[in-house]
């Protein structure tokens, strides 16, 4: 009886930790697919975009598509867009050049003095101050 208590108790803990090697499904942020995100990004609405900006940030690294799409956020044509993807590409481990780019172009001559600031301060969180 013990035995078999044992192995009930392994198989219940292989189930719930995931180990039965299923494929997982799409990442979700936000209870939406990434892509749903990504998509939100041309919204002509500046609060969907907003929204979308935050919820790619706290995916971060762990989707490929998001680094691409909140570079596309930091030339956002609404300042607050522009700012909150600043403060996504923060949390990313690894910006891409082209990212640094963007915010050296933003911390010279973006029109918010909010996003030059925030363009700042990300360059010198990431040790790329010019």
């Amino acid at each position: 009886m013990k035995n078999w208590t044992i192995t009930l108790g392994i198989a219940v803990v292989l189930a719930v930790a995931g180990c039965g090697g299923e494929e997982r499904g799409p990442l979700l942020a936000g209870g939406r697919e990434v892509k749903s995100w990504v998509a939100d990004l041309r919204d002509p609405k500046p609060t969907v975009r907003r929204t979308a900006v935050f919820k790619l940030g706290n995916v971060g690294d762990a989707d490929p598509t998001v680094a691409a799409a909140l570079l596309q956020a930091l030339s956002d044509k609404d300042p607050l867009v522009r700012c909150d993807a600043v403060l996504a590409v923060v949390k990313l481990k690894e910006p891409t050049d082209e990212a640094f780019d963007r915010l050296r172009a933003m911390n010279r001559e973006d029109r918010d003095s909010r996003a030059r600031e925030l363009a700042s301060k990300a360059l010198a969180k990431f040790g790329r101050t010019d």
